[in-house]
C-alpha cells in the first residue's frame, strides 16, 4: 500500500497564486540581472552563454520561492524541481533568444529584462496547472 504525503495546506487560489508567482519571479529577474551583470559585465564571459547560467541560477531560487511560499508544498520534490525546469526550458530558450536579439538595438540588462517578460505568462500557465498541481 502506497501512502501519498499531502502538502501541508491548499494550493492558493489563482489570483493568489499568480500574485505570489510573480513576487517570486520578480525576485528570480534580480537574481538572474545580478548574475548576468557578474559574468558578461564584470568577467567579461559571452552574451549568451551568460543570459543562459543567470537564466538557470534564477529557475532554481525560483523554484524554491514556489515551493516554499507560492503553492505551500513545504516539501522539496527533485520530480517537481525537474518539471518545473522543463516548463521554464521553453521560456528560458525563448527569453534568451528575444533578449540576444534585442541586447543588438538595447543595452543588455533592459534587452535581458524583456526577454524575462516574454515567458512569464506561459511559465505560469504550466506550472500553476502541471508542476503544482492536485
Amino acid at each position: 500500500m502506497t501512502t501519498r504525503v499531502q502538502p501541508l495546506r491548499d494550493k492558493p487560489h489563482l489570483r493568489t497564486a499568480l500574485l505570489r508567482f510573480a513576487v517570486v519571479g520578480a525576485l528570480g529577474t534580480l537574481v538572474n540581472l545580478a548574475v548576468l551583470e557578474l559574468l558578461h559585465g564584470q568577467l567579461g564571459y559571452g552574451f549568451t552563454r551568460s543570459s543562459a547560467a543567470a537564466t538557470e541560477v534564477a529557475i532554481i531560487g525560483n523554484y524554491l520561492g514556489n515551493e516554499l511560499w507560492t503553492f505551500h508544498y513545504r516539501r522539496l520534490s527533485l520530480r517537481r524541481l525537474l518539471q518545473f525546469n522543463v516548463t521554464m526550458l521553453v521560456g528560458a530558450a525563448v527569453q534568451v533568444g528575444s533578449a540576444t536579439l534585442l541586447k543588438e538595438y538595447l543595452p543588455y540588462l533592459l534587452a535581458q529584462t524583456l526577454g524575462i517578460g516574454v515567458g512569464a505568462a506561459v511559465n505560469f500557465a504550466f506550472n500553476f496547472g502541471w508542476t503544482w498541481r492536485r
